[in-house]
């Protein structure tokens, strides 16, 4: 669920990266739309929009508005294999190279972790959280970013997030 808290999270964290030239080289948390857009996506992705039109928060991405819609073509039949009708997923982003999927049921967050194998390849697709607030404040804010991405602790994100207090 997308919170007032949760919304003051991404301010504070769009103004570190504005504050610094390079940070916002690679990263960003752009303001979030005026209006709610109409677009066939699972609500909790709707309410993440009006907070933030899509984000780059080092090796994770949650797409914008503009490249949502044209993202869900990578779970079409024969693209890859997700356990249930590619109809009941909403692609809301990436770790790296991996999509990242919401379930329209339910809300979860699954992806592909393998690192070491291209998620269309990968036999490995996982739950790793129950909500999409929860896999940002988890995995793109918080301490999991280091084991979901595999970076190292020198990676400029953590660096970011250790400055900010969030780990």
């Amino acid at each position: 669920m997308i919170t007032d808290e949760f919304r003051q999270t991404l301010a504070r964290v769009r103004e570190a990266i504005d504050s610094s030239e390079e940070w916002r080289i690679f990263n960003s948390v752009p303001a979030g739309v005026s209006r709610r857009p109409e677009l066939d996506a699972p609500e909790e992705y709707l309410d993440f929009l009006l907070a933030a039109d899509g984000a780059i928060m080092g090796s994770v991405v949650i797409l914008d508005r503009k490249f949502a819609e044209k993202a869900q073509a990578l779970i079409s039949p024969g693209m890859v294999e997700v356990p249930e009708d590619p109809g009941d997923w909403f692609v809301v982003g990436k770790v790296n190279e991996n999509a990242v999927l919401a379930n329209r049921q339910d809300g979860s967050i699954w992806t592909y972790p393998d690192m070491l194998t291209s998620w269309w390849e990968s036999r490995r697709f996982e739950r790793v959280a129950g909500s999409l607030a929860e896999f940002v404040s988890e995995y793109a804010l918080g301490p999991g970013y280091l084991r979901i991405t595999g970076a190292a602790e020198s990676d400029q994100w953590w660096q970011l997030l250790c400055q900010l207090g969030y780990v």
